[in-house]
């Protein structure tokens, strides 16, 4: 009878690789030097980042966005700390949203409503220029990588969300006085304000963005609508412009992995790279004090950080997609996370998907605009309406019309209906009549 002795140590010679293949691949899973190496590299790029977006007006100003408003920022921040309150951070419920959406007339603002417009309005206007420079992006102390512990960092991009409402309520009252010219002129500057909020301002700057754009939405429609024929033609190019400046939603990811990495797991950097991160870099990664932080056990919290990673690794690509190919792939992503044997928290497809759809509707909002501004100029050239939208927003509106007077911009999606505009016929004369939506 055979000793069992060899068949014990052929045996205990297979567990040993096994075991051993299985440390390695714990070690190489495991091991977040490459990770933090990497994340380095990020942020330096991050810091590096220029924003050389088309000036919508012409000629524009030279420098930076950054430049020229950076010397409002003091008086910017005063006057938002100061707000009575008329104007929320949001205006959802704003007293003033009725008279800016055109759904009640001027005569019917609330004092308060026109005593922060009086009070904010030569501030706003110098705010508004600064959208001139022929290059864009934030204040460095505004944007995701800002020390938590500057004045601005906490409320800056709320005070300029605040700065697009009171531009917003600016547009509304040109329009009331008639000043139709000086109306598109406050629209477009804006616009173009709303945009310089995405241009460094990661997530938090893209949503005030989107909602400062649905703010001045109607009134700047109005505006287009009612303007001569010239003032619609270079409205046209400078919409094109604004547009051709939006970041794509996948670097707003890249920017966002590099924040939500600082914020949970800066601490867990070695000393040397934790060092060489730009001074407000490494404060977001160790005094932010609302960040997150990894758990405390360090399997995981090594496990959390590599599926972080890898996860916005595989939403970028997507991120750029149209609408519903992205939600399909963003929905494959989150059935794939959470099929994992050993789950830890990761990016959610889901999450991102619902902010991604608030910047879209800033988007279509865009193009509508655009349209409407085409359909009149073509009104006004052939003598009737076209029969469709001929811009790049004819995949998402149509174009409706039972008189040569006037037509209805409708969205293709019914839960995209309250986003309809009208457009009126120019009059002959030039003279303008408020038209009431």
């Amino acid at each position: 009878m055979s000793s069992p002795r060899p068949l014990l140590a052929l045996a205990g010679g297979v567990l040993a690789i096994i075991l051993a293949s299985l440390g390695g691949v714990a070690y190489a899973t495991l091991r977040t030097r490459p990770l933090a190496e990497r994340l380095v590299r990020d942020v330096e790029a991050m810091a590096r980042t220029r924003y050389p977006r088309p000036s919508h007006v012409t000629p524009s100003v030279p420098g930076t966005f950054a430049q020229q408003v950076a010397p409002e920022l003091e008086e910017v921040l005063r006057l938002y700390s100061e707000r009575p309150g008329a104007l929320g951070a949001g205006a959802s419920g704003s007293p003033c949203l009725g008279v800016i959406e055109g759904r009640e007339p001027v005569s019917a603002m609330p004092p308060a409503c026109r005593e922060e417009w009086k009070k904010g309005r030569e501030l706003v206007a110098r705010v508004l220029a600064a959208t001139h420079a022929e290059e864009g992006g934030l204040p460095e102390e505004l944007g995701d990588l800002a020390s938590p512990e500057h004045p601005y960092a906490v409320k800056g991009r709320l005070a300029l969300l605040y700065l697009l409402q009171l531009a917003a309520l600016e547009t509304r009252m040109r329009l009331a006085e008639g000043q139709v010219a000086q109306a598109v002129d406050t629209c477009l500057d804006t616009l173009a304000l709303s945009r310089e909020l995405t241009l460094g301002g990661g997530l938090i700057g893209q949503l005030h963005s989107a909602a400062g754009h649905g703010l001045v939405y109607r009134p700047c429609a109005e505006a287009l609508d009612a303007a001569p024929l010239e003032r619609k033609r270079a409205a046209v190019a400078q919409l094109s412009r604004l547009a051709e400046g939006f970041l794509p939603w996948s670097e707003m990811l890249k920017q966002e992995s590099v924040t939500m990495q600082l914020l949970y797991f800066g601490e867990l950097m070695p000393a040397e790279l934790l060092a060489a991160l730009p001074e407000g870099a490494r404060e977001v990664a160790t005094k932010m004090p609302d960040g997150k932080r990894a758990p405390a056990n360090p399997v995981t919290a090594r496990l959390m950080w590599r599926k972080m990673v890898e996860g916005y690794d595989a939403l970028i690509p997507a991120a750029d997609r149209v609408p519903e190919a992205r939600q399909r792939a963003f929905e494959a992503f989150d059935a794939r996370s959470a099929s994992e044997l050993f789950s830890v928290e990761g990016p959610s497809g889901a999450n991102y998907g619902r902010f991604a759809e608030r910047v879209d509707q800033a988007r279509l909002q865009h193009d509508a605009l655009i349209a409407l501004v085409e359909a009149d100029l073509k009104r006004t050239e052939e003598g009737r309406w076209p029969e469709r939208v001929t811009s790049r927003a004819h995949r998402s509106f149509v174009l409706e019309s039972s008189n040569l007077g006037e037509a209805r911009l409708k969205p293709c999606a019914p839960s995209l209906a309250e986003q309809a505009l009208r457009v009126t016929a120019d009059v002959p004369s030039g003279a303008w009549v408020r038209q009431t939506p």
